[in-house]
């Protein structure tokens, strides 16, 4: 499948969640996410900036694989999924083969999705990065899409991202994360 997302920073939350429900929009979820990234040890999957991610989303652990797909106008990647039933298992499988966690973050997500099928969340992080402000993802099948609905939700396109979540945390953190 393929993900097109974009971001925008700084948020208020009141304002997009009263155009959430003007829109019409139905809310999704409504909880925490804890995120798990993995690499090799010679970090293989970052330098082809991709990303292996194991997500637990409230009750369910996804298991993702992300590959680079070159955009200016939003974060395209090739996206594959596959639910787990154990989240500590299978962070034993992937070190198991090799893979070493690299990074592990928290955050609060609200997610929703409009009638045309357009994905909304709202994203707040936790812990170590809990400095960075509220912020908006905007996933949709192609950037014109994408676009209206930013409109549709109060910001213009140049208000729109294409960055990944290392390149959010490295304009809040001023560190270099990875992919």
């Amino acid at each position: 499948m393929k993900e097109i997302e974009i971001k925008i920073i700084e948020i208020d939350r009141k304002k997009v969640e009263d155009s959430l429900a003007t829109l019409g929009a139905a809310k999704t979820f409504d909880g925490d996410v804890e995120t798990w990234f993995f690499d090799f040890q010679d970090d293989t999957i970052t330098r082809a900036r991709n990303l292996l991610r194991l997500r637990k989303i409230g009750d369910e652990t996804v298991l993702t694989f992300k590959k680079f797909v070159e955009s200016h106008s939003a974060k395209i990647r090739n996206e594959y999924e596959v639910s787990i039933s154990d989240f500590e298992t299978m962070c034993l499988i992937l070190e198991s083969i090799g893979l070493v966690s690299t990074w592990r973050m928290e955050k609060h997500r609200t997610s929703y999705t409009l009638k045309s099928g357009v994905e909304v969340d709202i994203d707040k992080y936790a812990g170590e990065y809990s400095h960075i402000p509220e912020l908006l993802e905007i996933e949709g099948k192609d950037i014109e899409v994408i676009h209206l609905h930013a409109k549709l939700l109060g910001f213009q396109p140049e208000e729109c991202r294409s960055w990944t979540t290392f390149d959010l945390i490295d304009y809040y953190s001023g560190k270099k994360t990875g992919t």
